[in-house]
């Protein structure tokens, strides 16, 4: 077998890395028809007499609109989040995870690195759809949606570091955005891109700090079982 070439930017970020947190975005979509529950969120907006702003019955982003209900009071909040979380429950019956998925996880699993998934859906959606891949054991901690609402990561992933107990200097996360990176590096940590999920590398390679863009999950797989374990953890 021919060894695989790892650049040696991403090399260095591997030989820091002992804990790899992965954005869900990287893995698949528990919502893939976002406008369609995004309406369903505003008309129950709109039965429910809110008129306060312009988001209501415009945006097809479900968050946003979930964030509109919650200023509205705590009982029409409860009602968003039960219409978003059963949206996100059916699609984790059915929806594809990305190729290479889990040649990630097993090369983080055999190099001896921990996994975390970091999610903006219901815990139990992410929990039920890794369950339904036969992944849930290679992952540890899964935070979602209530964690995000307690802990806004507008500008930082640092309290997901913090949740997980890890150093943000050891961890890598794998994103599939640049907000996604840029918050990674804001916080400490390094930031690993994954072309053509979301966006494309000339988009992913900008930001600050230490960070890499790779082709697929499979080739970043690739890269993990050929630098291996930390020096540290050998």
């Amino acid at each position: 077998m021919t060894p695989v070439r790892v650049r040696p930017h991403l090399a260095e970020i591997l030989q820091r890395t002992h804990h790899v947190v992965v954005t869900f975005s990287v893995l698949g979509n528990l919502l893939p028809e976002p406008e369609v529950v995004a309406r369903q969120v505003g008309e129950m907006l709109l039965e429910n007499g809110h008129r306060g702003s312009i988001l209501v019955g415009t945006s097809d982003n479900p968050f946003e609109m979930l964030a509109e209900a919650y200023e509205v009071s705590e009982e029409v909040g409860r009602r968003a989040e039960q219409l978003i979380h059963d949206a996100e429950v059916d699609a984790a019956d059915w929806v594809p995870v990305t190729s290479g998925t889990a040649d990630l996880l097993e090369a983080c699993r055999a190099t001896g690195r921990s996994v975390a998934v970091y999610a903006p859906h219901s815990e139990s959606a992410v929990g039920r759809y890794l369950h339904r891949l036969g992944l849930r054991s290679l992952v540890g901690p899964a935070l979602g949606r209530g964690f995000a609402v307690r802990n806004p990561t507008v500008r930082t992933l640092a309290p997901v570091f913090e949740a997980i107990g890890v150093r943000a200097q050891d961890t890598a996360v794998v994103c599939a955005t640049f907000s996604a990176m840029s918050a990674t590096q804001r916080a400490g940590a390094h930031a690993i891109g994954v072309e053509r999920i979301r966006e494309p590398r000339k988009v992913l390679h900008g930001g600050e700090g230490r960070n890499a863009v790779v082709r697929s999950l499979t080739a970043l797989a690739d890269a993990i079982k050929e630098c291996g374990a930390p020096p540290e953890m050998v």
